[in-house]
């Protein structure tokens, strides 16, 4: 008998706690992601800068930071883990004398690629997936590990970049006091080592404060808004590069790796797939939130009241992880409670294909907010921030909301998931549904 010929999972295969909880992930993402869309990066991190704006930038900043800051991204890296751990398993229940490891690694191969679009050609500088490609690079080896070795991995990770951010706590210290010590005195009368540390933390200063009327940030504003087109993606390109390999590299991929094994080890215990009591998402909620929630408004409240130094930013960097993965647990057991609750209402069907076209939605987010906020488009960045950030959000979620399910009812997959598995499976996809019958 002739080997299966490996396949997407079917439309019947899929676990709908899963779906939705996709859904909600990649529209909450853009809860965050609006801001870098928007304006630059110092609207997000020094929104005092802004305070006079309309839409109350930093009441608004304080809201968002509190209740959804890493959140987001740490439930997309969850269920990526969850997902690579769920396509192994299909295919080697479905096409048992199919290589799981070469269908695999191709997909990932074609996210790499994806990601470097979303990057580079649809110029959204902070796309996750190259990261997510990355780390996925690792996990098929792991895949058979019991749940209890997947979370020990995935709290050793956040143990390791816990210490990192202590030692770069450390160096912080001894840099500002440094610079304190010797703030008035003759440049020419320091030591090498005494204006190294200066002017190290002037720029972390200058970071974390950013001056938004300074002439080169006016230009990037400008360019950004204006044009010319040539400039202007040189400029997003230029942010693309510095994100995908500087900042992906120090921040994006120790994060994201430490949660997917996180969602792998989530998956196999039976929490992603309706295997555990409703007391016991009951918990998740209460511990999450519990113990996620009153870190948060503490670094939110501390960032506020001293200014946001960045010696304070880097002290509570060092239970980031904890953070953000106990606010993700509560916003997880809220939506599996949901689906639980009321599992064909319309808004949890909605969702569920929001979910189920995942990527598709995700990089729609890239063009409908560049057309919005980029010269290539209405030329909006840089115009508005705060509150009216979230009219756009909402405008966003009901078109997303609105065309997923209108899709689906018409094709099997999305347009983006399309491709992805057709050049993953390395054959053509049908994608239009066949009509019902008369």
């Amino acid at each position: 008998m002739p080997d299966a010929v490996p396949a997407p999972v079917a439309a019947s295969e899929r676990i709908a706690a899963l779906d939705v909880t996709r859904g909600a992930a990649v529209l909450g993402i853009l809860l965050m992601n609006i801001w870098a869309f928007a304006g630059p990066q110092g609207f997000f991190d020094y929104p005092v800068a802004v305070a006079d704006w309309p839409g109350a930038p930093v009441a608004t900043w304080a809201l968002v930071h509190t209740l959804f800051e890493g959140s987001q991204r740490a439930l997309f890296s969850l269920l990526f883990g969850a997902g690579m751990l769920l396509m192994v398993e299909h295919l080697e229940r479905s096409a048992p004398g199919v290589s799981p490891a070469r269908v695999y690694y191709r997909r990932v191969g074609w996210l790499i690629v994806i990601g470097l679009v979303d990057a580079f050609v649809l110029l959204w500088p902070a796309d996750i997936l190259l990261t997510y490609a990355l780390c996925g690079l690792v996990l098929y080896p792991c895949r058979r590990l019991r749940p209890v070795v997947l979370l020990a991995i995935s709290l050793a990770i956040m143990g390791g970049n816990a210490a990192l951010r202590a030692a770069d706590v450390a160096e912080g210290r001894a840099q500002q006091a440094t610079w304190a010590r010797v703030a008035g005195q003759d440049p020419a009368m320091l030591t090498p080592d005494e204006a190294a540390a200066v002017e190290e933390w002037q720029k972390v200063l200058d970071r974390a404060r950013p001056d938004l009327q300074s002439t080169g940030l006016q230009e990037s504003l400008r360019v950004m808004s204006e044009g010319p087109l040539a400039a202007f993606y040189v400029e997003r390109a230029r942010t693309s590069l510095i994100l995908q390999t500087v900042v992906a590299l120090n921040a994006w991929l120790l994060d994201a790796l430490a949660v997917m094994f996180l969602g792998m080890a989530a998956l196999r215990a039976g929490l992603l797939t309706g295997g555990v009591s409703t007391r016991t998402l009951w918990v998740m909620i209460g511990a999450g939130y519990g113990l996620g929630l009153p870190l948060s408004l503490g670094e939110t409240l501390a960032l506020l009241g001293s200014d946001f130094d960045p010696l304070v930013d880097r002290q509570y960097l060092v239970v980031y992880d904890l953070r953000r993965v106990a606010v993700a647990a509560g916003h997880l057991g809220v939506i599996l409670m949901v689906v639980r609750a009321a599992p064909s209402a319309a808004l949890v069907r909605r969702l569920a294909a929001v979910g189920r076209m995942a990527l598709s939605n995700y990089l729609a987010q890239s063009i409908l907010c560049g057309l919005i906020f980029y010269a290539v488009g209405f030329g909006l960045y840089g115009r508005f921030t705060g509150a009216y950030l979230y009219g756009v959000v909402a405008f966003v979620w009901a078109l997303q909301l609105a065309w997923s399910p209108w899709w689906l009812a018409r094709y099997r997959f999305g347009p983006a998931e399309w491709l992805w598995r057709s050049l993953t499976y390395r054959q053509r996809q049908p994608l239009a549904r066949a009509p019902a019958p008369a």
